[in-house]
């Protein structure tokens, strides 16, 4: 096993030039971490608009399967696709997807813990680029089907 000493006076410096005292930052470094933690929480937090929702929504960062419909309601399942979700309220749903999506009704299927799915058509609604590269979606539920998964 190897061990890799870092050489703190020479880093910190870079990090926090306004400080005096970079070595007493050294020798707290889980400290340190914590508060460029901070930091980072407090400016995604910032770039967050008004929220004008009044239902409660709840974090969901898990794999959506979307299959979208056709125009007559039925199920493309050939074209199904994995969402990564947002949040998830009785409403509807946010997810994070690569590329803009061209259907605008879908089956969002949720698997459950037994091995079966459940099944909610979503009317997509929004859609919108992120600065990170991804298009944040969202819409609202507006039925309960069988999932075309099982």
């Amino acid at each position: 096993m190897t061990t890799s000493t870092l050489d703190c006076a020479a880093l910190l410096p870079a990090l926090t030039p306004e400080s005096d005292q970079p070595r007493a930052l050294c020798e707290r470094p889980k400290d340190l971490i914590a508060q460029q933690v901070q930091h980072a929480l407090v400016s995604a937090q910032a770039e967050r608009h008004v929220e004008r929702r009044t239902e409660t929504r709840h974090p969901y960062p898990y794999p959506i399967h979307m299959t979208p419909l056709d125009r007559d309601g039925r199920p493309l399942l050939g074209d199904t696709f994995v969402v990564v979700g947002k949040h998830l309220s009785n409403h509807g749903a946010d997810f994070y997807f690569a590329q803009p999506l061209e259907w605008s009704r879908v089956v969002a299927s949720f698997p459950l813990k037994d091995g079966k799915w459940i099944g909610l058509v979503m009317e997509l609604t929004w859609c919108r680029f992120s600065r990170h590269g991804w298009y944040d979606n969202g819409g609202r539920f507006v039925g309960v089907v069988d999932s075309p998964l099982g």
